[in-house]
């Protein structure tokens, strides 16, 4: 395997705190709670980058308005479904009392906001509800299964994420992949709660924050497609087309929706649709992140995963994410194989074995960090060159320690390890 990296578009936001602070004055003393004013502070499941650093500036911008914040899971069905299910997923994103300067308050319990005109009966989170005024923070990015100007962002916040499971399964049953409901649902929510802020926030192609914009109301719906368009045009990808086997170190539901991103993979539904140009007759999964805390939603993409992530599947947390979606394939159990040598052991042999200088075959940590890549010879031959692709170092062969475990790059043996 070789080391290759790529040139991903890189806009960093310098001082979040400082957007943020300029962001609230643009809104003007008129947009912003008032003093005394309990202020929810929604926050969603997804890992973004300074998300904890953007919330605590938040909180201490609000108590200095005189407001009372507290944080709201607002993750649909995520976290089991459950109160505790979603305050433990925030946690897991450092997102806590501690951290923020303010309590989080989880509850699964929802107020019904009436039927769009699509038909579909729209949910609010109770707390929210009952607040003076809802900021919601989310990034603005492509979504994982379908396309159009409403993707992932405030408006799908305000619509799944803040309806908890019931809002999720109200428009999973009328076809997620009809994004003209989260507009409709989310316009029911914007003129049933009593104020709305939102924090739109942008990642560059290195996944860090690169925009930071305060929002309010009646901006949500005009300047989300724009921020949709900029995220877009920054998203990275894996710089080939056709390969043979896609190794992938880790999964999660904070790294996707669907575990692992199908925009990266080109596996799962609407891809084509969507564009990926990416594809690979083989995909190995190695195992799931902590922060998933055992839903592994999107495993029944990958053809061969091993013993470790299949322990660590939670079928319960799982089953509800998939129940609630309607997409049962996402939790199908693919062939499990006892160590992560085994795993790629298997798929090279399902290949048929394929020779050393010709197979294709592409290591990535995760479908968000793609900067670095291992690449099989014949791939690493049909970067070189490439404008924005760069060829590091010698090929070094994809190393095992003795219990089978795969090691990182340049990982050191020592005296008992394997090799492929």
């Amino acid at each position: 395997m070789i080391h290759v990296r790529q040139r991903l578009e890189s806009a960093p936001l310098g001082d979040p705190g400082e957007a943020l602070a300029e962001g609230l004055a643009r809104i003007g003393a008129g947009g912003l709670p008032r003093p005394g004013s309990r202020v929810a502070v929604a926050v969603g499941s997804r890992g973004i980058d300074g998300i904890v650093t953007v919330v605590a500036c938040l909180v201490q911008r609000l108590k200095g308005m005189g407001a009372v914040p507290f944080i709201i899971p607002s993750m649909g069905s995520h976290g089991g479904a459950t109160a505790r299910g979603q305050e433990m997923v925030l946690r897991s994103l450092g997102v806590t009392e501690e951290s923020v300067g303010a309590p989080v308050i989880s509850s699964m319990e929802t107020v019904s906001l009436g039927v769009t005109p699509g038909g579909a009966e729209a949910f609010m989170d109770k707390s929210a509800m009952e607040a003076d005024a809802v900021v919601v923070v989310n990034r603005v990015t492509p979504h994982t299964m379908y396309g159009g100007p409403v993707q992932s962002g405030v408006l799908k916040m305000l619509a799944v994420g803040l309806g908890k499971r019931d809002g999720a399964r109200s428009l999973h049953r009328h076809g997620f992949g009809a994004p003209q409901l989260i507009g409709e649902m989310a316009d029911l929510a914007l003129r049933s709660l009593r104020e709305v802020i939102a924090v739109a926030l942008v990642e560059d192609g290195r996944r860090e924050l690169s925009r930071l914009e305060v929002l309010g109301p009646e901006e949500i719906e005009a300047r989300e497609p724009q921020l949709l368009d900029l995220a877009m045009s920054m998203s990275p990808g894996i710089p080939v087309g056709r390969i043979d086997l896609l190794v992938v170190d880790e999964m999660g539901k904070e790294i996707s929706g669907t575990g692992m991103d199908p925009g990266i993979t080109g596996r799962g539904k609407d891809t084509a649709e969507r564009g990926a140009g990416f594809y690979s007759r083989r995909i190995v999964v190695l195992g799931l992140t902590e922060g998933s805390r055992g839903n592994a939603t999107g495993v029944g993409h990958a053809d061969i995963i091993t013993e470790d992530l299949y322990r660590s599947i939670d079928r319960e947390v799982t089953y509800e994410n998939v129940m609630t979606s309607g997409e049962l394939e996402r939790a199908r159990v693919p062939v499990a194989a006892a160590t992560d040598r085994d795993a790629v052991d298997l798929a090279l042999r399902s290949l048929g074995n394929p020779d050393c200088e010709t197979v294709r075959v592409v290591r990535i940590k995760n479908t968000r960090e793609l900067e670095e890549l291992l690449v099989s010879k014949a791939v690493a031959r049909e970067t070189e060159g490439r404008e924005g692709v760069l060829v590091l170092g010698e090929e070094e062969a994809m190393e095992f320690d003795s219990s089978g475990k795969i090691l990182p790059s340049g990982g050191k043996r020592g005296g008992d390890g394997d090799e492929r």
